[in-house]
């Protein structure tokens, strides 16, 4: 499953000029999503969302200290021809050009305190962020390896740059990135072409917001993009381990399923827990039947035998997992299995398609 990403679109600003009654001194500038920090402005423009993506649609603002934006005639141009004017239009939208592209911005003010103008120029770029814990997962499983208290993520930031003019995007190992997580920077991440990242999953329980900035070494071209990861609670499957064609991955069992053996061998699926195999030495399996404890091998904890010959073949199954010094790791199921003992010598449905 892949996380839908956020695209992103950077707006250099360019300042303008400023004329008439506004105080002498007091330059204006714009601030498409990039504070110019210039002290005692009177005009300055802003951008929702922020880093929008290419062929996408993006509001501008118009904010101003000393001018009467309310009763001042305001125009709005992109690329020198007039997108949108009237009296305190304080705000207007557009859709932004495809990647590489520039569009440039101007706003002219005129009013009885004076006019002025804020340039700026939008250049879109693109950031996917795609995610995967080192947690366990079975083979062929078609999800994604989700996080448990004691894995790690792994994160990739994927941008799309490209300069105007520039027949190709620029190289992800050129741009310098800046890791943030829950808000504050990861220096020991953040860097030139540290584009691939690893991070402590979250607390049981909890979910950390990870976000990444990209950008050229000018500054030139910014993106950025953030994506929410929770913690999960390992999951419990069991699957019969066939003797020939080994364990039945397509076909978990549930409660109550029956199995044609007299004799079987269980196999039980960690999903999401800390480790590579489900025999790992710091895992530990306490299986039970019908209310015994049972003794499992040491060398493949994760399966038991059962003979029901001689019985009525129903075997109440459970199992409780916890780690050996993960204390927060703990996950327990329990399955009704019949073995009914009827399909000696049979071979099972590897397509999941019997009935």
């Amino acid at each position: 499953m892949r996380t839908p990403f956020v695209r992103a679109l950077v707006l250099s600003i360019v300042f303008a000029a400023m004329l008439g009654a506004v105080p002498a001194g007091m330059p204006t500038h714009a601030q498409f999503g990039i504070p110019v920090g210039i002290p005692g402005t009177s005009l300055s423009l802003s951008s929702s969302p922020e880093h929008p993506a290419p062929n996408s649609s993006v509001r501008l603002s118009l904010q101003s200290v000393f001018l009467d934006l309310a009763d001042s005639n305001i125009t709005w141009y992109a690329n020198d021809a007039v997108i949108a004017e009237g009296i305190g239009l304080r705000e207007t939208s557009l859709i932004t050009g495809s990647l590489g592209s520039e569009t440039r911005i101007r706003v002219e003010v005129a009013g009885q305190d004076g006019t002025a103008t804020a340039t700026g120029t939008l250049r879109p770029t693109e950031v996917d962020l795609l995610w995967e814990a080192d947690s366990y997962v079975p083979p062929f499983y078609n999800g994604r390896a989700l996080p448990s208290p004691g894995s790690n993520v792994r994160l990739f930031a994927i941008p799309r740059f490209q300069r105007a003019g520039a027949s190709s995007t620029v190289s992800p190992d050129e741009l310098i990135y800046t890791w943030k997580k829950n808000g504050r920077v990861v220096q020991a991440v953040s860097g030139r072409g540290k584009h691939t990242v690893v991070m402590e999953s979250p607390v049981l329980f909890g979910t950390d917001t990870v976000s990444v900035e990209a950008r050229t070494s000018d500054g030139v071209l910014r993106g950025s993009t953030s994506v929410r990861i929770a913690s999960v609670e390992p999951v419990l499957s069991l699957y019969e381990n066939h003797p020939v064609f080994g364990i039945l991955y397509h076909r978990a069992l549930q409660d109550g399923s029956v199995v044609s053996e007299t004799e079987a061998v269980f196999t039980a699926v960690p999903y999401f827990v800390p480790a590579r195999t489900p025999d790992n030495s710091a895992l530990v399996y306490e299986w039970s039947i019908n209310g015994t404890p049972i003794a499992n091998d040491p060398r493949h904890p994760s399966s038991i035998t059962i003979n029901a010959e001689g019985s009525s073949g129903l075997a109440q199954i459970a199992l409780a997992l916890t780690h050996a010094t993960n204390f927060f790791l703990s996950a327990s199921s329990a399955w009704s299995v019949t073995l009914s003992g009827t399909g000696q010598g049979s071979i099972p449905d590897l397509f999941g398609v019997e009935e």
